[in-house]
């Protein structure tokens, strides 16, 4: 079913999320932290309202870093509309990848994802990008 508000159908985008094996987890949701839609995580709206603000200053996000499903990660690289980091080492890490687009319908959407080692935001990141602009809308231009 399509969401009006979006513009977005919640169970193809679930199924589309599904097909994406490289990526541990996603979420995806609206600019009042309302999940849309997600694949292997656990998180709330309340932690996800963090994320709105992400892109407000890249200090007070490089700082704080990210929280999902209670694990934190180290935020490294803030280039919007992209904000990715990373938990664990060299041996055993996470990735997180944060972007930030409209949906055809016009609303604000984020898209977040996960990937583990051996996946790296070199692979990951890319078919993020790919995936927001085929699927949802479009990623935001910055300056």
């Amino acid at each position: 079913m399509v969401d009006t508000s979006t513009g977005l159908d919640a169970k193809t985008l679930k199924d589309l999320l599904d097909k994406q094996d490289e990526w541990s987890r996603a979420v995806i949701f609206d600019e009042k932290a309302n999940i849309i839609t997600s694949k292997n995580v656990k998180t709330t709206q309340t932690e996800l309202s963090a994320y709105l603000t992400a892109y407000d200053s890249r200090d007070n996000t490089v700082g704080a870093g990210f929280t999902l499903g209670g694990d934190h990660f180290d935020v490294h690289r803030f280039h919007p509309p992209l904000i990715y980091g990373r938990r664990g080492d060299a041996d055993v890490g996470e990735g997180i990848s944060l972007a930030r687009g409209k949906s055809k319908g016009g609303q604000t959407i984020y898209l977040l994802i996960t990937y583990v080692l051996p996946i790296v935001s070199a692979r990951a990141v890319p078919q993020q990008i790919d995936f927001f602009n085929t699927h949802i809308g479009e990623l935001e231009k910055f300056p």
